[in-house]
């Protein structure tokens, strides 16, 4: 099996061969050499509301995540806190009422 080679294909015949293809200029370009002359660029335009809401959602972020928060969880949960049959049956019904299974 060849990985590298040319555009030809001899298990697909069907294929053409390159210089049997003709060249296709793309939308806005005029024929010779593509891409000589031309300049492309892109540009994104945000929005104040979309700027006011990157902005909530940055607060929200630095307010949720609490590390002493974090460390409280993570010491219950390695002392065992949630290993009760009442934590499992409140997961469980909570999966259940939300459809997630």
């Amino acid at each position: 099996m060849r990985i590298h080679g040319g555009s030809f294909d001899p298990l697909r015949p069907d294929r053409p061969t390159p210089s049997s293809s003709p060249a296709i200029p793309r939308p806005g370009e005029q024929g010779g050499q593509p891409g000589i002359g031309q300049v492309k660029s892109d540009s994104v335009q945000i929005s104040d509301a979309g700027r006011s809401l990157a902005g909530r959602l940055e607060k929200l972020d630095a307010a949720a995540f609490d590390p002493a928060r974090v460390a409280e969880l993570r010491t219950k949960v390695l002392t065992g806190a949630y290993n009760t049959l009442d934590v499992v049956d409140q997961v469980a019904r909570r999966i259940l009422s939300r459809g997630d299974l």
